[in-house]
């Protein structure tokens, strides 16, 4: 086949890949939620009303609140770490966490933290507490960058003992410039944040499970 042929060919199957990719990453914005969990108002939505991007993904806990809680309020560099992808942690400068990998463990000497208070992303960035409803919601905020970032962890009872913890994320550009790399934060966020959800759920209900039998 001459290359004039494979021409068309292969900008369909660019074509093709690329929608496939677009609707995957629509799709992944609501990640385990039920059907109405993406349209409700959750605590942080009003720091970031008209954000280009938002998200909602989550994942139920076979524990408590109280039992998850401690998990998110340990998150952070020189803490807890994200329960998220270590190793590309490390890569961009970002996993350097106070138990090595991200705590598999609740820590007690990072149990403290309050409104306004730093959660650090790396030597150079970090996140604020916005809101901090203990046991149910943690908010961190992005201060003063181009882009701007609101990260709302928000725990719900479920009636037979578990949670429902949803992640919403809501970004926007602050510099014009910072709009045509939304996409692109977007889909690593989205890495990030699938592998999250279920490595703390898989760590929380074990270390729930092992308090239990005691």
């Amino acid at each position: 086949m001459t290359t004039s042929r494979w021409l068309p060919a292969g900008f369909a199957a660019v074509g093709v890949l690329s929608a496939g990719l677009v609707a995957m990453i629509a799709a992944a914005r609501t990640a385990g939620t039920t059907p109405d969990e993406p349209g409700r108002e959750l605590p942080g939505d009003e720091l970031l009303p008209d954000a280009s991007i938002v998200t909602t993904r989550a994942t139920t806990i076979a524990a408590p609140p109280a039992a998850v809680w401690p998990w998110l309020v340990q998150m952070g560099y020189h803490r807890g770490g994200w329960y998220a992808v270590d190793a590309l942690e490390r890569m961009i400068g970002a996993g350097d966490f106070l138990t090595g990998d991200s705590a598999d463990r609740i820590v007690e000497e990072l149990q403290n933290l309050a409104v306004g208070e730093r959660v650090p992303l790396n030597d150079r960035m970090h996140l604020v507490v916005a809101r901090f409803d203990p046991g149910s919601a943690l908010v961190l905020a992005l201060p003063d960058q181009p882009l701007e970032w609101i990260w709302s962890f928000v725990l719900e009872p479920v009636g037979d003992g578990s949670t429902r913890l949803l992640i919403r994320t809501r970004i926007a550009a602050r510099d014009r410039w910072v709009t045509p790399l939304l996409p692109l934060f977007d889909a690593g966020h989205m890495t990030m944040e699938l592998v999250q959800l279920r490595n703390l759920r898989d760590r929380v209900e074990a270390q729930h499970a092992a308090t239990s039998s005691r």
